[in-house]
């Protein structure tokens, strides 16, 4: 049996399993402040993830990979230092450890789904199950969206993409370390894994402002925490820091103590990850796992309470369980849980772990490992994990098994075309360049190319067309129609986090500003975006790659907004600046369809701003509040400048008595979660119209 410690090593002879998703290694070695350590990762993952406190609870993962990478390396190195490592054995270990679990999970995922999702989300589903089942599920989610973006919490199986990330290393990593143990290699060990320790900390350091999404997904970024793990499980590394004085360890246990606990309460989902901001978690729990080399330490003794180490030791299926517990929740109840029902969730989600944990991961990793058989256990596992990418290979060539439930094939063609050919509009631009006025023209036509107005913002802006473009023509008057994709009109500032989308945001807008005020003609112009986002901490404003405070963003936001207004009011221009539209539920069209396909009301995923149980898509902030503060803003922006400048207020079309409406009739007014289709647009003809009139007056009164 297993000898516990209070931080320090016991030579046993059956270790405990104390990896976070690494296998039952048996070595010489328990340490119980690592599995505390686990529980330290694990808890801030899982309540991030539910939306209760911890802001940069997504660290945790991190903490994982340096933990894997410590055991494991510690493992291989003492087979091969006694000549007794074998890459067959390596993977019977890790199959042992990995897949019971994870395929009873994938199993009732997929029992859950069937029952539950509607066609286009199994089909979804089945593709991330293939992808997860494969061990490239980060590949897959690296190319679908951010893992901040909507949508991402309605996906079961997003959270194996860490998992995918720790597969592809150690398909190479047991063998490199065999290769490097030879006698002419041996001393370039050290070297070339700090080479990869630096190199991959450079690369993740470039992407995260260049490649976000491939910085977070993919494993060139991700291996270097890894590899930190590694390298202080080195032997000749290992023995320098056993000798570190107790007390100069236990200080160490501390600062790596409070090193996460400055990432975890610290970082939120603006701050560009992971990046150099990676280090700190990182390098906190590498000093955690370096004090506790020698012995017992104070943060040692810290990590070791009961309560924390049992929570480690069931690590890994709290991590395998608590997001699809979440997610299905979710898509169960067809709306976003309550407070209240996440942390019954989280409740759920520890009884489910113990269960997983006691009677599936113990029983499949406890036994002698005999090497005879590591062959067929390599060969079982694959034929396991093939079963599943059939399964998702079926819903996913079967359009979701339409049959299962009411035809919704009809809804969804038609609001995906109409997103679609939004989205591929050559008016929204893709570039830094501004998109040709060719085609680019509402309301009157013109053979010259002329326009007196600009309507000029985000994708926010360019769902304004179709309403812009029927009072163009009824007022006689040309608009050109100025828009990207994630670009609020705002000068001379980054949004955190960085995201390809925004990277060339400052470029565009200052080519949509020249262009205003080197055509004389162009005497109104209308600003619209997403202005909650640059408000409510969704984006964190930087003109110096700072990362700003909430509420020094949104001061910078307004004081740059003001900037902008002033510019174009003294030079002549009238300014109409729209408010925000009403936002649903960030999975209104899903939450649509999965009520037509499983017979409930449609209307419940309306919102009501009087009701603060409906929420926008990533805050608990109710939309009166949102509202509130939208127009807060654009009023501080405006009162200083007295006169040219208008704002005309969506919610108050939209939100006739305070209920906000998705429907009209029987016509949708949404094309997606938060952009009005073209119904819903041309529903603000009449206060775009008013405001025209009115700018128009004045410019001709000029």
């Amino acid at each position: 049996m297993t000898t516990r410690s209070t931080g320090a090593k016991r030579v046993t002879d059956q270790p405990r399993e104390m990896t976070s998703s690494s296998e039952p290694e048996r070595g010489s070695f328990y340490r119980s402040d690592i599995d505390g350590l686990r529980a330290i990762a694990v808890l801030p993952v899982m309540l991030f993830h539910a939306g209760l406190f911890f802001p940069g609870g997504f660290v945790g993962v991190d903490v994982f990979f340096v933990i894997s990478g410590y055991l494991i390396t510690k493992i291989i190195e003492g087979e091969l230092a006694s000549h007794r490592f074998s890459v067959l054995v390596f993977y019977q270990r890790r199959i042992r450890r990995i897949f019971p679990a994870l395929f009873v999970m994938f199993a009732t995922s997929t029992l859950i789904a069937l029952r539950v999702l509607p066609p286009m989300e199994l089909e979804r589903f089945g593709k991330s199950l293939f992808a997860s089942s494969c061990f490239y599920s980060n590949l897959l989610f690296y190319r679908w969206s951010g893992y901040f973006a909507p949508g991402a919490e309605f996906t079961p199986l997003l959270h194996t993409w860490t998992l995918s990330v720790e597969e592809q290393y150690y398909m190479c990593w047991p063998i490199l370390l065999w290769l490097l143990s030879a006698p002419a290699a041996f001393k370039w060990r050290v070297p070339a894994l700090l080479s990869l320790f630096l190199g991959g900390l450079a690369l993740s350091a470039h992407w995260v402002n260049t490649a976000p999404n491939a910085a977070f997904y993919l494993l060139p970024s991700r291996a270097w925490e890894l590899s930190l793990g590694a390298l202080i499980s080195f032997p000749e590394v290992s023995r320098m820091l056993a000798r570190l004085p107790r007390v100069a360890a236990s200080a160490f246990s501390i600062i790596g103590i409070i090193m996460l606990a400055f990432a975890i309460f610290g970082y939120d989902k603006t701050t560009p990850f992971p990046g150099v901001a990676a280090l700190l978690p990182s390098i906190g729990a590498g000093v955690i796992i370096v004090a506790g080399e020698g012995g017992p330490s104070i943060g040692g003794r810290l990590l070791s309470i009961r309560p924390l180490v049992w929570t480690g030791l069931i690590s890994y299926s709290l991590y395998l369980w608590h997001w699809p517990i979440l997610v299905f929740s979710a898509l169960i109840l067809n709306r976003k849980p309550s407070i209240l029902e996440r942390g019954g969730m989280i409740a759920l989600t520890f009884l489910v772990a113990w269960a997983s944990w006691k009677f599936i991961e113990s029983p499949f990793r406890s036994g002698r490992i005999d090497k005879s058989r590591s062959r067929l256990w390599v060969m079982g596992g694959l034929a396991s994990s093939s079963i599943f990418c059939v399964v998702g290979l079926c819903f996913f060539l079967s359009s979701g098994m339409p049959w299962r439930g009411p035809n919704v094939d009809g809804f969804l063609k038609q609001v995906n075309a109409e997103y679609q050919s939004f989205q591929a509009s050559d008016c929204l631009a893709r570039g830094a360049s501004l998109p040709s006025i060719q085609g680019c023209l509402l309301g009157a036509p013109t053979l010259e190319f002329q326009y007196g107005l600009v309507l000029w913002g985000d994708s926010y802006a360019a769902q304004l067309a179709p309403a812009l473009n029927e009072v163009g023509r009824r007022l006689g008057v040309t608009i050109r129609e100025t828009a990207k994709a994630g670009c609020g009109p705002i000068l001379g500032v980054r949004f955190l986090p960085v995201a390809e989308m925004w990277l060339e945001c400052p470029q565009f807008n200052d080519a949509a500003l020249h262009a205003i005020l080197t055509n004389p003609k162009a005497r109104v112009v209308i600003l619209a975006a997403r202005w909650d986002s640059y408000l409510d901490g969704t984006f964190s404003l930087t003109t110096d790659g700072r990362r700003h405070s909430a509420r020094e963003s949104r001061e910078l936001f307004i004081r740059k907004m003001r900037e902008l207004l002033t510019v174009l009011v003294d030079s002549g221009r009238q300014v109409i600046l729209v408010g925000n539209v009403p936002l649903p539920p960030s999975d209104l069209i899903d939450c649509i369809t999965r009520a037509t396909f499983r017979g409930l009301d449609a209307k419940r995923c309306a919102m009501n701003s009087s009701r603060s149980s409906l929420e926008t898509a990533f805050s608990d902030r109710p939309l009166a509040e949102t509202e509130s503060l939208v127009n807060q803003a654009l009023s501080d922006m405006v009162s200083p400048i007295q006169s040219g400048i208008q704002i005309t207020y969506p919610y108050e079309r939209l939100c006739p008595g305070g209920v906000c409406m998705i429907f009209s009739g029987s016509q949708l007014l949404y094309m997606d979660n938060s952009h009005l289709s073209n119904f819903g647009a041309r529903l603000l003809e009449t206060d775009l119209e008013k405001s025209l009139k009115i700018a128009l007056l004045a410019v001709d009164g000029d």
